[in-house]
């Protein structure tokens, strides 16, 4: 009876992995056929997660209207797609030029991305800038270009698309956005503000569309890297701050994101946090306990101020 206990669990735990890798693989097929035939539009797809989503949803059978500032990297990833694909279950992708920080530009644009198949089923907002630095240090000039670029461009395409979504009653809008939407980062002032700000308006757009049968997601991931970073060794962990912190910059693959995207898309999910448990938790914090997150992030200033001096 011992031994037979023995063998039991090993073959227990090896068939429950054996079902939840079939019903993964089932609930991706289902992911890929949702947006079968679909019209979807990607901004800045030259960017390593426009690249994966371009990659995932292409391989679905969607008819792609991928954007990007820079007409030679649009066509590299042109042939990259055409390379793999299968003829006869993918469509040829359509390529447009698009700054999406160039806001009087948009609205022709727009017009450009309808007049690809005449509608557009699902807008993936991808396009994003970052800048680094301390408050004073980043000029009013640059904090305006980060808010044309994360919030007022998304928002502008977004609505020059709207009408057309709301006149067929269907659509949906993604919002690729971060964590930094949720809380913020010192030294990152600009950028979490224009994530911020996305949020909002995102938020009460959800609302305002459930009446015309749009959905509205935004998928929040950490840091995307280009690669899996493993923590530089040292003593640092003994840190709150950085314990909290600088777990923020280990963050998710752009093939994890853009498989989220799809999944996304398939289920219609309203909100995605994309987080390991520690900047999970760090959003938690700042919810319910303000006071100490407010602590965390001024003890990490001064930490790293007394770094520099040290130094």
């Amino acid at each position: 009876m011992g031994i037979l206990a023995i063998f039991a669990l090993p073959l227990l735990l090896l068939g429950i992995s054996g079902i939840i890798h079939i019903y993964q693989s089932v609930m991706w097929l289902v992911s890929k056929s949702a947006v079968q035939n679909k019209v979807v539009v990607i901004t800045d797809a030259i960017s390593g997660l426009g690249k994966e989503c371009s990659r995932v949803f292409h391989a679905g059978g969607a008819r792609l209207v991928l954007c990007g500032r820079t007409w030679e990297k649009l066509e590299a990833l042109y042939d990259a797609l055409i390379s793999v694909a299968d003829p006869s279950v993918t469509y040829t992708p359509k390529l447009i030029l698009l700054d999406i920080s160039d806001i009087n530009c948009i609205q022709d644009v727009a017009n450009e991305i309808l007049n690809c198949y005449g509608c557009v089923d699902i807008l993936i907002n991808n396009a994003s800038m970052k800048v680094k630095g301390a408050v004073q240090s980043i000029s009013l000039e640059l904090d305006k270009k980060i808010m044309d670029a994360n919030y007022f461009g998304p928002v502008t395409l977004t609505k020059a698309l709207l009408p057309n979504m709301i006149s067929r009653k269907t659509g949906q809008v993604v919002l690729i956005n971060s964590i930094q939407g949720k809380i913020g980062v010192p030294f990152r002032a600009a950028y979490a503000a224009s994530k911020h700000a996305a949020v909002g308006f995102f938020d009460c757009l959800r609302a305002e569309m459930e009446e015309f049968g749009i959905c509205v997601s935004t998928v929040s991931p950490t840091f995307i890297c280009s690669y899996h970073r493993q923590p530089a060794p040292g003593n640092w962990e003994a840190l709150i701050w950085k314990f909290f912190f600088r777990k923020l910059t280990y963050g998710v693959h752009p093939v994890e994101v853009a498989e989220e995207v799809l999944r996304t898309v398939s289920r219609k999910k309203q909100e995605v946090l994309m987080a390991n448990p520690i900047p999970r938790a760090a959003v938690y914090i700042r919810t319910f306990f303000p006071e100490l997150f407010f602590a965390i992030v001024a003890s990490g200033i001064r930490e790293d101020l007394k770094t520099e001096e040290e130094n």
